[in-house]
């Protein structure tokens, strides 16, 4: 599936900053490098205009989907249940063995949709992952634009902590990619012979559509990371959208 993914509110994903001023970004967001024609294309001989964007990385999308679904399906909360203070890790083969009924086929739907690691829980060896996130790099619109000065790709957000006692307020620096940037969004989803019955589609389309509820990247409960997909973006009622698809996939397990 490829569609566009377009920042609603200042989107935060950490890099690293070999830069780090005094009175500068305490947080700055992950970019590469590239260079660009006027149009926005991408010349990969070094010729062009050379700039630093931002971009979504595979393992960011994946690893947020992730979470999302196994805690839509109730598995996180399961864990809490049985393993108590050892509850957090990623849902895995031993795991769900602890698991029957519905609860153990959505265990296994999740680990089948997003793969397990040799040597993970009980398992010995590699589940391959059947949908594999792109990393998401700026759309040729966006770059566009920017090269017009036109958009911009970067703002500084300022955020306190106040001191209950004190109160004083020690302030920090976020740098976030602002609202209106787009991305080119693309996820492949294999399906093997032994896959035919499982709702793999459904339960990839109902992480993103959960995805499209929450926030991507740090500070969404501040306001960061609020995201649209462009092949979403006419639903009308998405927590209804969501009851549905979840009905549908606890239907067909």
């Amino acid at each position: 599936m490829q569609t566009k993914l377009r920042i609603l509110t200042g989107l935060h994903i950490g890099g690293s900053d070999d830069t780090m001023k005094i009175g500068g970004i305490d947080s700055a967001v992950i970019k590469r490098e590239v260079f660009t024609n006027e149009d926005g294309t991408i010349n990969y001989d070094g010729t062009g205009k050379k700039i630093t964007e931002p971009y979504i990385p595979g393992s960011s999308l994946k690893g947020k989907v992730r979470s999302l679904l196994e805690h839509s399906f109730g598995l996180i909360r399961e864990q809490k249940i049985k393993l108590g203070d050892r509850a957090g890790k990623v849902v895995d083969s031993s795991f769900a063995k602890m698991l029957d009924g519905k609860l153990q086929q959505k265990a296994n739907l999740i680990i089948t949709l997003f793969g397990e690691s040799a040597g993970s829980g009980d398992n010995k060896n590699t589940k391959i992952t059947r949908a594999i996130f792109r990393d998401t790099f700026l759309s040729k619109d966006s770059r566009k634009l920017y090269l017009e000065d036109k958009l911009l790709l970067s703002e500084e957000k300022a955020e306190n902590t106040i001191n209950r006692v004190t109160v004083m307020a020690n302030p920090r620096f976020m740098e976030r990619v602002p609202a209106g940037v787009e991305f080119d969004f693309e996820v492949v989803l294999r399906e093997f012979e032994e896959d035919k019955s499982l709702p793999l589609e459904k339960t990839l389309k109902l992480g993103l559509l959960l995805l499209q509820n929450d926030a991507l990247g740090g500070g969404g409960s501040r306001g960061n990371g609020k995201i649209e997909f462009e092949k979403f973006q006419n639903i009308e009622n998405l927590k209804l959208k969501i009851k549905e698809l979840m009905e549908e996939i606890e239907k067909s397990l």
